[in-house]
């Protein structure tokens, strides 16, 4: 199983980044000073009862990641896997996965927004920071928070005008963006703008016409914020409008005997697929600040729309609008107590439309909407001077509905609707022995709402498959510490864990007829350890291991009876492994410092089905790269990714007797460089 990395998340913070200075008084600034909004309130990372990790901005630069997707290259245990295009992406989280391609797993936030399913993997722009909070969330974050949450926190514009120009040109992508902000009025109105462009440049030729790197694709990315934060009052208030289009021929999937070759027959397999996915979205948050009280409100808006061309040979758009809106009272009751109260409302409505299918299935359009209610709760009470309680309760209510419709030659209508309700606790335990050390113990549940089939069967015949499926539930117990030793060069953490998941949803039937239904329960166990040794002030290393089992437990495919007991968990390698080593160059005859980096990431055999029958074997990936980073503002660098070249299977089904399967990404080497002012 893959087991949840990175610990305690006050480690492996970028070399440069101002929590890594040292102090004017000779003392090296600790990391678990910075501090976090996992709890949805303001706390020290070290505080944090729980699996966190932190990356800032220069974390990013340094590993050259610009996407959601890139992220588990910092993040070991991390596991993101495009299935054949990157809108229906899976992330997993201590072993917690989602076979549903409507139905995450795992949420991931911008600014407090939840992201739609299909827009997991995004650009990464102007991030200040990424939180990730490991194991079940559901006391606070709600739904499909039940492996973990990605909470991505953008830079807010302020007094301070900021500018930067970035660009990357290699054997594989280009891309090219920037960004200004800065005040409208001096201490009161504030704006900024971003932009982005990039481009894929693909690693698959046609096999049929001869065509090289039919694979590509294209995004266009665009964000202005303004904000009113006047100096002498307790407002802020935010407003934030982007688009996202991408324009993409990455789905394509290879058979076994050409994989090797990264070769596609696009006369056999349906011709080249396309797909196109452009994501509106639209916040307003607001905050006051009473003094004891603070009242926040975040709104959000998201349209989606998508639009493919499949290898099946025909056209199935999809639509999906999702407002949001979470009311919340963070508050503080004495010296020792401290916590946040909330509702929450979500409407999300999906409709996804077929065509005349052959001469049998007519056109037909599938409307699945779903309606959530949440009140929440959390709470920290100070036992002593150095030990808290922690205790949250979350009661969530889900409507969901559906109404399909296809017309002759076979018509068929089918209507239904259910509820889903759920109760997710929180109780921890922690106590920090000194100044360098904490430990603690946590109890959390999360869970994956029930509802309806968002895709249904082409060959429909029977509307028993349109029927509703139970909620995923999953329990989770953990020990871990955090702490600094050898004078805080060494920072590190480990944790324990074990979950249970319970209802357990997959997918039944043969490819193309599939459906989802719940198959019964598993079990996660593991170790993580993370660690961070700064060996001298221009030398650091940085270790990440995950060591585990995830399985069915008592599980059956409810269709064919087929029992998975004993069976590893779709995306969930027994262990993952992640090493790094930056140095810096002693010189002086440049204004800024000269840096190397070298990283690896291996990954334990992982499979795909829950059957176990289709697997990538185990591998190795190796970066490399050369900044240069001017006090200017001014870095350049040249970078070499998968330096190995290895072709790695990030999906793979089964199909007529043949097996098919989407690739990583191989050797890729080239510049980037980045200007601010």
């Amino acid at each position: 199983m893959i087991v949840a990395s990175a610990v305690s998340g006050s480690l492996m913070l970028a070399a440069p980044s101002a929590a890594q200075q040292t102090a004017e008084d000779g003392v090296r600034l600790r990391l678990n000073t910075l501090q976090v909004t996992t709890a949805k309130r303001p706390q020290r990372l070290g505080e944090v009862d729980g699996s966190v990790s932190v990356r800032t901005s220069d974390d990013l630069q340094e590993a050259g990641v610009t996407t959601v997707q890139e992220l588990e290259k910092i993040l070991p245990g991390l596991i993101v896997r495009t299935r054949g295009n990157r809108a229906y992406s899976n992330l997993s989280l201590r072993s917690v996965t989602s076979p549903d391609f409507y139905n995450s797993a795992v949420q991931v936030y911008v600014d407090g927004i939840p992201q739609d399913v299909t827009y997991l993997t995004q650009e990464l722009v102007d991030v200040e920071r990424v939180e990730v909070l490991r194991g079940p969330q559901g006391t606070l974050y709600g739904g499909n928070a039940h492996g973990g949450v990605i909470n991505i926190i953008t830079r807010k514009p302020d007094n301070e005008v900021r500018g930067r120009v970035a660009g990357t040109l290699s054997t594989h992508d280009r891309d090219i963006g920037g960004g200004l902000s800065g005040p409208l009025i001096d201490d009161s109105v504030f704006a900024a703008i971003d932009v982005r462009r990039a481009e894929y440049l693909g690693q698959i030729d046609d096999i049929a016409t001869g065509q090289d790197k039919i694979d590509g694709s294209r995004t266009r990315y665009g964000r202005i914020k303004l904000r009113l934060a006047p100096k002498d009052m307790p407002l802020d208030v935010a407003f934030t409008a982007q688009r996202d289009e991408l324009d993409s021929n990455e789905e394509h999937y290879l058979s076994e005997a050409n994989l090797n070759d990264l070769k596609f027959n696009s006369a056999t397999q349906g011709g080249i697929n396309e797909i196109r996915r452009n994501v509106d979205t639209f916040s307003l948050s607001a905050s006051y600040d009473f003094g004891p009280l603070t009242l926040t409100s975040v709104t959000s808006f998201q349209d989606r729309d998508i639009e493919k061309r499949l290898i099946q040979g025909f056209d199935s758009p999809e639509f999906q609008d999702t407002l949001a809106e979470e009311l919340r009272l963070n508050f503080a009751a004495g010296e020792r107590t401290t916590g946040v109260l909330g509702l929450y409302f979500q409407d999300a409505e999906f409709e996804r439309q077929t065509p005349l299918v052959g001469a049998f299935f007519g056109p037909s359009v599938n409307q699945v909407e779903k309606r959530t209610y949440a009140v929440f709760g959390e709470v920290t009470y100070g036992l002593t001077e150095a030990i808290d309680l922690t205790g949250g309760l979350r009661w969530s209510y889900e409507d969901a509905s559906i109404k399909y419709r296809r017309i002759a030659p076979l018509p068929l209508s089918v209507d239904g609707d259910d509820s889903f309700d759920d109760l997710s606790p929180k109780v921890s335990l922690g106590w920090q022995i000194n100044e360098d050390h904490r430990v603690y113990g946590l109890a959390s549940r999360g869970f994956k709402p029930g509802g309806f089939n968002h895709a249904l069967p082409i060959s429909l015949t029977n509307p028993n498959v349109a029927v509703s499926y139970d909620s995923e539930t999953s329990t989770n117990t953990e020990v871990g510490w955090r702490g600094a030793l050898l004078g805080g060069r060494v920072e590190a953490g480990a944790a324990a864990f074990w979950i249970f998941t319970d209802n357990k949803q997959i997918y039944v039937g043969p490819i193309g007829s599939q459906f989802l239904r719940n198959a019964g329960d598993a079990e996660s166990y593991g170790v993580e350890v993370d660690a961070r040794f700064r060996a001298t002030d221009d030398l650091t290393f940085d270790f990440g291991a995950t060591f585990g089992r995830s399985e069915f437990t008592d599980a059956r495919d409810p269709s064919t009876g087929a029992t998975y007991d004993g069976n590893r968990l779709p995306y969930a390698p027994d262990y993952t492994l992640q090493a790094a080593v930056r140095y810096f160059v002693p010189q002086s005859f440049i204004p800024g410092d000269i840096s190397f980096r070298l990283a690896g990431n291996y990954y334990g055999r992982t499979y795909f089905d829950e059957a176990n029958t289709l697997s990538q074997p185990g591998y190795l990936l190796v970066d490399a790269s050369t900044d240069v980073e001017l006090d200017n503002g001014l870095s350049l660098g040249i970078f070499a990714d998968n330096i190995t070249d290895e072709i790695y299977r990030t999906y793979s089904y089964r199909s007529a007797g043949n097996v098919f399967s989407s690739v990583g990404l191989g050797r890729v080497v080239g510049l980037r460089g980045q200007l601010r002012f």
